[in-house]
């Protein structure tokens, strides 16, 4: 029985969650950069989401390992790639796009793992998950715009760059977590959320002390919302999914965070072009034809 068939009522529930969590977070993104830069944004965020899991963590009756522990040089990776470049990268894209743009352009994460892992996680690349990608990058440059590409202009074109630099780190994110050494998820998520903290520290420092944006009510209330949701309780649901559905099931999730990201955007009153609709159409399809298996004969 795959993980689809398994889920039951309750895990379908949490799914669509978390895709309205991670869904409507670009969106907040937007309304928090009304009241701190970027690097600022990416830094609040994370140190009040370590806190937060790492609490929960310590109620559970978990410990965080030793620093001589080597587990923490990999807590420092995922804490990079996984949380403090990605949430400084798309804060800094969406200084220039809207909220619905970056959430289908963050779909193309998906692909760039499926390729990543055939260099570093010794899954080969299928004819089915070849053509995949190639028709994940046909969408995604329909959606930057075949223009932009060729003449590396356009004035959102390293905003949008930008976006994509955060999937591609997402993607490394999902690769090694995958070559961790086996870790209680609660303890995992801990250490990479403090490390992803420090990380963050001295430019996130350094902008808040310099920060001179007004400090409005919905930037600051955004914040704290895209600290305790979408980081910290999306965290604990997310590991606890995996362990209850699997892997296979949470992966529908891409499928549904940029159509969540796309509508949140046009309720705002977001103007999203006709290539943005194409694009999106073309990721996700990419997607599907990427995580299509090959039957094996029975036994």
């Amino acid at each position: 029985m795959s993980d689809i068939e398994h889920a039951g009522p309750r895990d379908w529930a949490l799914l669509l969650f978390l895709a309205a969590m991670w869904g409507t977070a670009f969106l907040f993104i937007e309304f928090t950069l009304e009241s701190l830069p970027p690097a600022a944004l990416s830094f609040s965020r994370l140190t009040i989401a370590a806190v937060c899991v790492t609490a929960f963590a310590h109620l559970r009756g978990h410990r965080l390992p030793p620093l001589s522990d080597p587990r923490w040089l990999y807590f420092a990776f995922l804490g990079f790639f996984g949380n403090a470049l990605p949430f400084f990268l798309i804060p800094l894209g969406q200084t220039q796009l809207p909220s619905a743009l970056a959430g289908i352009l963050l779909a193309i994460m998906p692909l760039s793992t499926v390729a990543l892992a055939h260099f570093f996680a010794n899954e080969r690349m299928t004819a089915w998950k070849l053509a995949g990608f190639a028709v994940g990058f046909a969408g995604a440059v329909i959606l930057i715009g075949p223009a932009a590409l060729a003449g590396l202009g356009g004035p959102t074109f390293l905003a949008q760059l930008a976006i994509l630099g955060a999937a591609l780190s997402y993607a490394l994110n999902a690769i090694m977590t995958r070559r961790t050494p086996r870790t209680d998820p609660a303890v995992l998520a801990s250490g990479a959320l403090i490390c992803s903290s420090l990380w963050g520290a001295p430019f996130g420092i350094w902008q808040l002390a310099v920060n001179d944006l007004p400090a409005t009510a919905s930037g600051w209330g955004s914040l704290i919302w895209l600290a305790l949701g979408p980081t910290a309780l999306a965290t604990v649901l997310y590991v606890g999914l995996i362990a209850r559905a699997g892997a296979g099931f949470m992966s529908l999730v891409n499928y549904l965070v940029p159509i969540v990201a796309l509508f949140t955007g046009l309720a705002f009153g977001e103007a999203i072009g006709w290539n943005a609709y194409l694009g999106l159409f073309i990721i996700l399809a990419g997607i599907a034809i990427a995580r299509r298996q090959i039957p094996r004969p029975p036994l």
